[in-house]
């Protein structure tokens, strides 16, 4: 359950991997949904502006020669051979549309938890956060790694229902999964488990109303 008493005073939004390398048409990690909620995201964030509430971004990128990307080198190799993900390449850009501005937070993160080696929980700290809003791709994987991370530091956090997506998987030995599924089943385990699900409407409808 979240804080009741959320607000600006309290709360952030995480936008997490909203860069090129996932967007972009032909991206080493395309994620075609993704490039879908981006109007919504748009309009979310312009609101979470004009009321002032923190906007943080999680951004993975690895640094040639940082030798910081342990095992996530064996499972993507286009992650081992800098293919993807690379600090200094354009595919690390936060997507155009929703890029940082003044004030807003930027924070690399290596792994798909975005308080794995990061200062993430400082900084939410020092803000006097409790509630996390969180946005961005892939539902099941740097999404829900972040937002179970959170949950497992006593924050409470919000899946943002239209602003998260997930990719299909490809037949592992179970079936392919279409993304709709999995978005369903990503966030009705986390709505029973660990936190919250929200629309971006609802919240600025309610809550996050402007004053």
């Amino acid at each position: 359950m979240i804080s009741s008493d959320i607000s600006s005073n309290n709360t952030a939004l995480i936008v997490i991997d909203m860069s090129l390398d996932f967007l972009k048409i032909g991206a080493p990690f395309e994620t075609v949904e993704g490039r879908a909620m981006l109007p919504n995201l748009i309009q979310f964030i312009r609101h979470c502006r004009d009321i002032k509430l923190p906007i943080i971004y999680l951004n993975h990128v690895h640094h040639p020669g940082a030798k910081d990307k342990g095992t996530l080198a064996d499972r993507f190799p286009i992650i081992r051979d800098g293919k993807a993900l690379c600090a200094g390449t354009d595919g690390i850009s936060i997507w155009p549309d929703i890029s940082p501005q003044n004030g807003d937070i930027v924070i690399e993160k290596i792994r798909q938890s975005g308080f794995m080696y990061t200062r993430l929980d400082a900084t939410l700290k020092e803000l006097k956060v409790i509630n996390l809003l969180i946005a961005g791709v892939s539902t099941g994987a740097c999404v829900e790694s972040t937002a179970r991370d959170a949950v497992s530091r006593d924050y409470f956090v919000h899946i943002l229902s239209d602003v998260t997506s997930a990719s299909s998987l490809p037949d592992l030995g179970w079936g392919k999964i279409d993304s709709d599924t999995l978005q369903r089943v990503f966030l009705s385990n986390f709505a029973y488990h660990f936190g919250q699900v929200s629309s971006t409407q609802n919240l600025i409808s309610g809550p996050l109303a402007k004053i």
